[in-house]
């Protein structure tokens, strides 16, 4: 899981670009570390 949050509005405000901005920076971080983790991971075995 990279973000959560509550959305408040059932409807009319679209999600803030401040929380879209955090997501987007949170995935590119993942898939910076997913390999390095995947051959971690592999070492291990």
């Amino acid at each position: 899981m990279l973000h959560v949050f509550k959305k408040k509005s059932k409807h009319g405000i679209a999600t803030p670009k401040q929380e879209i901005d955090l997501v987007k920076a949170r995935l590119k971080y993942a898939e910076q570390l997913y390999p390095e983790w995947l051959e971690e991971i592999n070492r291990g075995k």
